[in-house]
């Protein structure tokens, strides 16, 4: 049973992502595109550094060719923000990048854009499921691998320089040339290195790269930037004479940036300073999108400069909509996944990367610094995430539960919302909430908490496990 989940299907690796799996889902994919009559627009197809991709990659491609459709194989490994590049730019019918993003080493996955792209919305993908779900193999449709590549059906072509270039016209490459920034970058021995580096060196910074090999096991830590996995990242700028550290997870799309003492920057915090840096700094006035899960400092930013904050839930194909709906001038999640205005309707790393040497360049100011004027003007926010791992068959229990649940055992304030569009979210007058949800990714109930009183965060967590644990 293939599941879509907030990022597309992810699974683990030969348990339920198979290659029979992978064909069935290109079938189905396939099947929609020859539905639709788009099969002369061909798709793309890039894989990251995890355990067999670029052969699941391959299979992918046997059943497009297979089904007479065109596909362009990105070579070599590449982050995800690129193939939605090539998407958009080849107008093909679908992009497909075969990873797990931030998962552990034992999963990959498929993150499926559409047309143009655009995340999927839920519509398309509960269509695509039960359609891929009802193929047999028999039905689905292979021309070897060998014999696809001699055929003008595939194409193995690499866009890296192309991507970069996009990115660099969005920025004001003279101004960060001119300020040599040392830099530390951190890939996470993903697939970031590449595009990352290129831009790196394009703005004449000073670059160190560290954890820059292909490694399959993500030297045995999880590609994800949290504080907890950037230890050496942290340890080196702190030692270091540098002025900003870059992390990206192990597909490219999500950032982390630690300052140069050495600070852990979370993806609520960039996602603030990018915001306040448009608003205050470029004079690009406008709208912010974020997702359920992320800071409500973003909605006193906003209303400051007299603009606005649409909440969304979580799963970027709703941050891209909001975007679009909205004409918001940024948009991300508190999972580090960051959308601009003018680029792609999807996370990415790499464009992000450039926007903060911009932003340091533009002030002459101090990652720190910065932080700091932000704190001053709009008070901080303290946030804690917690995941509590749940045997499958208590599911249901756990919902119920969680739906129930009297919003004081949780926290003693005064309640100012409660939504339940995605998980269930309490709100109190104080500006403390907490917002509890399944992964749709993982068997984890997600748990995260913010406050302006850092000493609440514990408590509130400890409160909601207990309730679950009854």
């Amino acid at each position: 049973m293939i599941k879509f989940g907030t990022g597309g299907w992810r699974d683990i690796i030969g348990e339920n992502f198979t290659f029979d799996n992978v064909r069935k889902f290109s079938q189905g994919v396939s099947n929609q595109i020859i539905r639709s009559g788009k099969q002369a627009q061909g798709v793309v197809i890039g894989y990251d550094n995890r355990f067999m991709a670029e052969e699941f990659a391959k299979a992918s491609v046997e059943v497009f060719a297979g089904n007479n459709i065109p596909v362009i194989l990105l070579t070599p490994s590449v982050p995800t923000p690129l193939v939605n590049f090539v998407t958009i730019k080849e107008e093909t019918a679908a992009g497909l990048t075969f990873t797990a993003s931030h998962n552990p080493h034992i999963y990959n996955g498929i993150k499926y854009v559409r047309e143009g792209g655009l995340p999927a919305t839920e519509d398309i993908t509960s269509e695509l499921e039960n359609v891929i779900n009802n193929i047999s193999m028999d039905e689905v449709n292979r021309l070897s691998y060998k014999k696809a590549l001699a055929s003008s059906l595939v194409e193995r072509k690499n866009y890296t320089n192309m991507f970069i270039e996009f990115i660099e016209s969005q920025l004001d490459m003279e101004l960060i040339k001119q300020s040599s920034i040392n830099v530390l970058y951190d890939p996470m021995f993903g697939t970031g290195v590449d595009s990352v580096l290129t831009l790196l060196v394009d703005t004449r910074s000073n670059v160190k790269i560290i954890h820059d090999k292909a490694d399959p096991l993500f030297g045995g830590r999880v590609p994800a930037p949290t504080e907890s996995t950037l230890w050496r990242l942290m340890g080196m700028m702190k030692e270091g004479e540098y002025d900003i550290g870059i992390a990206t997870d192990g597909d490219g799309d999500r950032i982390a940036v630690i300052d140069e003492e050495g600070n852990y920057v979370d993806a609520n915090e960039i996602l603030t300073i990018l915001y306040y840096y448009f608003m205050e700094y470029k004079k690009v006035p406008g709208n912010v999108v974020r997702n359920i899960s992320t800071t409500h400092l973003l909605d006193e930013i906003a209303e400051h400069y007299g603009f606005e904050c649409i909440e969304k839930p979580v799963g970027f194909k709703h941050i891209a909509e909001g975007m679009l709906q909205s004409d918001a001038i940024i948009g991300g999640e508190s999972s580090g996944g960051i959308t601009i205005k003018g680029h792609l309707l999807e996370k990415d790393a790499i464009l992000s990367a450039g926007v903060l040497l911009e932003m340091l360049a533009h002030t002459g100011k101090s990652m720190k610094t910065i932080r700091d004027e932000i704190s001053n003007k709009f008070g901080k926010r303290f946030t804690k995430e917690a995941n509590y791992t749940y045997e499958a068959e208590r599911k249901d229990e756990i919902q119920t539960l969680i739906a129930n649940v009297n919003a004081d055992s949780i926290y003693a304030g005064t309640l100012t919302a409660h939504k339940t569009f995605d998980g269930v979210k309490w709100e109190w007058e104080d500006g403390t909430w907490c917002l509890v949800r399944f992964s749709g990714t993982e068997p984890l109930l997600r748990i995260m908490v913010e406050s302006p009183q850092e000493e609440k965060l514990a408590g509130i967590v400890r409160n909601v496990c207990a309730i679950i644990e009854e």
